[in-house]
């Protein structure tokens, strides 16, 4: 027998074998169940160790440090801006936080994968 599940707003459909028929008419039967609140409540993301510390994606110049030791940054929130090949990148941290310390300064020239401030 097939059913078709939904959970958290998505369907699937599953193949069930059914071992004892239950007595009665025979027709189909509908059972419905409801899922526990703590079971569908959002997780909360998880934070890697790496996430402490914010690396330049690539090579090229420190253009402006905006954010100072101290404030309370959220995720992707501009820190450090580097200039490469023409262009401003904007980089943030990955997870909210409090800048912990910052590594570099304006005029700078950074290596891919330097620290250039860490989170606490």
């Amino acid at each position: 027998m097939k059913l078709r599940i939904r959970v958290e707003d998505r369907s699937y459909e599953v193949d069930v074998d059914i071992l004892d028929a239950p007595s009665g008419n025979g027709g189909p039967h509908v059972n419905e169940a409801s899922i526990p609140a703590p079971v569908l409540r959002p997780r909360p993301p998880h934070r890697m160790a790496d996430d402490n510390v914010c690396r330049s994606p690539i090579a090229g110049r420190v253009s402006a440090v905006v954010a100072p030791i101290g404030r309370k940054v959220r995720r992707n929130e501009l820190v450090v801006v580097i200039e490469a090949m023409k262009m401003e990148i904007p980089i943030g941290p990955a997870v909210d936080g409090c800048i912990k310390a910052i590594h570099v300064e304006t005029g700078d020239s950074v290596k891919a994968g330097q620290v250039l401030f860490e989170i606490a």
